[in-house]
């Protein structure tokens, strides 16, 4: 009984704590056009204001994982996540464009210490048969969290007149949220430290990096995320304009669709236990790219429906790849899962730049190719993995 109650409070505060990240990571995602028109901003500027925590995530991880290695994961999630949300609350007081993305890229640091260490953490604290469901949790709390946050975000912004009100209100709540974590998040029982030195640690990101299957998933799941990031980003511009013309509340519905993220994430386990992670990952890629031959319909029911699917199939990728990692990797699961989430974070930040030139020379059928060459590009990755991992090495276990 006491193994059930360690556990149910270590996934509840990492579930949480996932959604206090992501929320305040994404409740900027619908507002995009708003902030073009607030700072006067080009497109591409906007976007960067979605760009710029992504990136600052994924540098973050690599300094969190490494340290959360040797000081516990639990210190570095409490810590990392009062920083983070120390500067969501400044936000909104910044009238500075540059100062703003600088705060962004900063917030998206700090509050990297959450993905960091969520998945080694529930690697090493609960059983292995108990893994695959407390990750498949932990991927739909981080839906849970982009949608809550992008419907507040799009809906109270015309309630309370503005985005700084708006982003000050996620603040509060985020907060409040944290409290909880704070109270209920247990000590680890399983953690062994390793002492800390800076040459051992980046030997670690090497042989990580050296393991060919290892980079091809790291390579798959940027791809992906870059692909359903930047396709929402821009969706959010195409419903604004004609022959939509949707207002910030309305469009901010659309992130309603994760839902079919949620859902996803949680048969992942399941899926994995019959057929395998590699078959969930690439099962996870062909679900996107059928709901892109959906989103090219630009009837607005359809783009529904596409954009469901592909928040099915995105966090269902998401949940197979990054248990897989977690269990081909024996030493260095920190530094593996920030590497992971390296890729992951820069996929959807350096995204918009491959995904903006096809916008700006055919709209929105431009942004349906690109992100369809990406994930035909992940496809051909997982054929490779399969022929030269898995069918070659059939019962063998990859390990460092």
């Amino acid at each position: 009984m006491k193994k059930l109650t360690h556990y149910n409070r270590l996934v509840l505060a990492v579930c949480l704590s996932s959604i206090v990240t992501f929320s305040n990571i994404y409740w900027l995602h619908p507002l995009l056009p708003t902030l073009q028109q607030e700072f006067k901003i080009s497109l591409l500027a906007a976007n960067l204001a979605m760009s710029a925590p992504l990136l600052g995530m994924g540098l973050g991880l690599l300094i969190f994982a490494s340290v959360s290695d040797s000081i516990g994961r639990r210190s570095i999630l409490v810590k990392g996540m009062i920083a983070g949300l120390c500067v969501s609350l400044l936000l909104p007081l910044v009238e500075n464009y540059t100062l703003f993305l600088s705060l962004r890229f900063i917030q998206g640091a700090l509050l990297s210490a959450c993905p960091a260490i969520a998945i080694p953490l529930l690697g090493e604290e609960l059983r292995k048969s108990w893994l695959p469901a407390a990750v498949g949790f932990y991927i739909a709390s981080n839906s849970i969290g982009g949608i809550s946050s992008r419907l507040i975000g799009g809906t109270f912004v015309e309630l309370l007149g503005s985005w700084q009100a708006t982003g000050l209100l996620i603040a509060v709540i985020t907060s409040v949220l944290f409290l909880v974590v704070y109270l209920i998040v247990p000590k680890q029982r399983h953690f062994t430290a390793q002492k800390f030195k800076i040459m051992p640690s980046l030997n670690m990101f090497i042989k990580h990096l050296q393991r060919p299957q290892l980079v091809i998933i790291y390579m798959v799941i940027g791809l992906a995320f870059g692909c359903f990031v930047n396709l929402f980003s821009y969706l959010m511009t195409v419903l604004e304009g004609a022959p939509y013309q949707l207002p910030s509340g309305i469009r901010s519905l659309i992130f309603i669709t994760f839902l079919g993220g949620t859902t996803s994430a949680s048969l992942a386990g399941k899926f994995s236990k019959k057929h395998g992670q590699l078959a969930g990952v690439a099962t996870g890629v062909f679900i996107m790219l059928a709901a892109n031959i959906l989103l090219s319909n630009q009837h607005l029911s359809m783009m529904i429906i596409g954009m469901i699917m592909m928040a099915f199939g995105f966090f269902f990728c998401h949940a197979q790849a990054s248990t897989l990692v977690g269990r081909t990797v024996k030493k260095g699961r920190g530094s593996a899962q920030a590497l992971y989430s390296l890729f992951y974070y820069t996929g959807a930040s350096l995204g918009v730049f491959f995904v903006a030139p096809f916008y700006e020379n055919w709209g929105w059928q431009g942004v349906i190719a690109s992100t369809s060459i990406a994930l035909i590009v992940c496809l051909g990755l997982l054929a490779i993995y399969q022929v030269k991992f898995t069918l070659h090495h059939k019962h063998v276990t990859p390990s460092i």
